[in-house]
């Protein structure tokens, strides 16, 4: 290999590298984490799990509460204690680069092109970047490729220590995220192919020789299945999974659930993204057609149709379609990637993308300086550290995780995250709070709230328009610009 060559693969990867650095090395800026870590901290210092929604100072802290990323609060309440908050980009950026490092294996094991398997991880990181947050689904992501890449293992080697190390790694998934079952599909689907090409390479006997090959995935599937019974809630976590999988409610109000070809996320960074990506696979499939087995083909329409149907299941396609799209490749890059102008192209759109987003962020419009969340500002921490506040809360949806994190007991939310816990009525009923000033000094006066703790929006919107709130003695008694916080001064 030429002195000229080295420097165009050692460049290629350097820019792939910083590329992913730019799209992961971004602050924490979801409301979930905030949660998360106040329920990992009663696990680790009570050494329970919570049963109920517990934070409200309404009866919905009675609501029955399945912590099935339980394992996931754990592990965030302890990063963010010993490292401290502002440390977790840190953690968020080496996960990212480890991902990527998982994807890039595999698609070059079953490439074997360098610059075809970066341009298969780049495209699938960058499509799932806009789902790239520090919160359980990111494991979850792992946990996919991880099991992925050792079906992919035995298909090629047929070495069971690659099917027994799934079985690890489904206990651990169970316990920290509620798409565990994607295992199974992963697993169900590498049993349906080898079932299918034994079927089709077989003369006689052709239904022995399809359950021969599909009984080492059958058994790893029926292995996965038992072991994540071991989680806190048993065989009823299953059935809550797929509850949440198929409730309408949440379909409807949740951004990360609502449909991927119409509604909010249409017009998005990530939807165009995975348009994008989608353009690409297209192209790589078609020509490379034969070189992509059934099992890849059936993930393709499993993960597919998920992605189709809902946005937040665009992550799951992207990571799974780096197998398909690695052996659908592997033709394509033996013709082309021998041409230097070729992997000149690979280096130039690397670097292209780099610019890009150092420019304008990556999917979501994070910079590692910056990111745009509802995380409390240093005036409104500054503001609510006085320990003469006090009491209950009403608050917009987005603000209770991060009220729960610092400052519960002292102060109580009336709501946080977790809407699948508090349930369509009791959602709707807290909405309707903000444009119903009746109904609103109703519930103030039922709950004994002390303090209202708004969105600028949401305080534009409604309460700033209730002529009669000022009547009762409510004040706006803190606003940093992003959020108004109200009370009865004296």
């Amino acid at each position: 290999m030429s002195r000229s060559e080295s420097w165009l693969r050692a460049g290629t990867v350097a820019a792939a590298i910083a590329l992913i650095a730019l799209l992961t090395f971004v602050p924490p800026g979801t409301n979930d984490l905030w949660l998360h870590a106040a329920i990992g901290h009663i696990i680790w210092t009570d050494g329970e799990i919570p049963r109920t929604a517990l934070f409200p100072f309404t009866e919905a802290s009675q609501f029955p509460f399945h912590a099935h990323e339980w394992l996931s609060s754990l592990a965030f309440y302890l990063l963010d204690h010993w490292l401290g908050h502002r440390n977790l980009i840190f953690v968020k950026g080496l996960l990212g680069l480890a991902l990527f490092g998982l994807c890039w294996r595999m698609s070059f094991r079953l490439s074997g092109s360098l610059f075809a398997s970066l341009v298969v991880s780049l495209a699938a990181m960058a499509t799932e970047n806009f789902r790239y947050y520090l919160r359980p689904e990111l494991f979850a992501l792992f946990f996919t490729v991880i099991i992925l890449g050792l079906l992919v293992e035995f298909r090629a080697s047929g070495r069971w220590r690659y099917l027994a190390a799934c079985v690890p790694v489904a206990l651990l998934w169970a316990n920290i995220h509620g798409s565990f079952p994607v295992a199974l599909v992963l697993a169900a689907a590498f049993a349906a192919g080898a079932a299918t090409e034994a079927f089709a390479s077989t003369k006689n006997s052709r239904l022995q020789a399809s359950a021969h090959a599909a009984r080492p995935y059958l058994i790893c599937a029926v292995l996965l299945a038992l072991v994540m019974l071991l989680n806190p809630y048993g065989a009823q976590l299953f059935r809550f999974a797929w509850d949440l999988e198929n409730a309408a409610f949440v379909r409807s109000y949740i951004y990360e659930w609502t449909p991927t070809l119409h509604g909010l996320f249409v017009g998005s960074r990530g939807f165009w993204a995975f348009m994008l990506f989608l353009a690409f696979s297209a192209v790589v499939l078609y020509f490379g057609r034969r070189e992509v087995p059934v099992s890849g083909w059936l993930l393709l329409l499993a993960f597919g149709y998920l992605a189709l149907g809902t946005s937040r299941h665009i992550a799951f396609f992207a990571v799974v379609s780096v197998y398909p799209l690695s052996a659908a490749i592997r033709g394509i890059a033996s013709r082309l990637e021998p041409l230097r102008v070729v992997r000149g192209a690979v280096l130039a759109l690397v670097v292209a993308c780099v610019g890009l987003v150092v420019r304008y962020g990556n999917l979501y419009g994070g910079f590692p300086y910056h990111v745009i969340s509802n995380n409390f500002s240093l005036l409104l921490v500054e503001y609510l550290d006085r320990p003469q506040l006090r009491g209950n809360v009403l608050n917009s949806y987005a603000l209770g995780s991060e009220l729960i994190y610092r400052y519960y007991p002292r102060l109580r939310p009336a709501i946080d995250s977790r809407v699948d816990v508090y349930g369509e009525k009791y959602f709707l009923e807290l909405l309707r709070l903000n444009s119903d000033e009746r109904a609103l000094k109703a519930f103030i006066a039922r709950y004994h709230v002390d303090y209202i703790l708004l969105l600028q929006r949401d305080f534009d919107q409604g309460i700033r328009r209730m002529p009669h709130l000022r009547d009762d003695g409510w004040r706006v008694i803190f606003t940093d610009g992003s959020v108004v916080m109200l009370g009865r001064p004296g």
